[in-house]
């Protein structure tokens, strides 16, 4: 993996399938996981990383550290009914969300994160 690479982390296997593959046609690599504590290293040296709400809320801990840790390089997706809000310069992305949209704020992540 390098630094070109983005982590996406969520417990459900059709969200990270999506969200993966929507990424690889744009020319992106992506590494994806089903827990935190497996995406945990790999997410230090990646180019972004995208967290599902319901990992945030399973490992709630590890993630508000990440979180911190990533800053602008961490992408937050969210339900509509989340209480979970960004921490420090997190980007939020609320589901359903469209391919457009996933790459407008992957784009302004990685703008922010320079």
């Amino acid at each position: 993996m390098d630094a070109k690479t983005i982590i996406v982390v969520a417990a459900d296997q059709g969200l990270r399938r999506s969200v993966a593959f929507a990424l690889e046609v744009e020319g992106y690599a992506t590494l994806s996981y089903d827990t935190l504590r497996a995406a945990e290293d790999a997410s230090r040296v990646a180019l972004c990383t995208i967290l599902d709400d319901e990992i945030v809320r399973s490992e709630s801990q590890a993630a508000t550290r990440l979180l911190q840790y990533l800053g602008a390089r961490a992408v937050l997706l969210v339900d509509g009914l989340s209480a979970l809000q960004a921490h420090v310069d997190n980007t939020v992305l609320t589901k359903p969300f469209s391919g457009p949209d996933l790459l407008s704020v992957i784009n302004n992540s990685i703008e922010a994160a320079k």
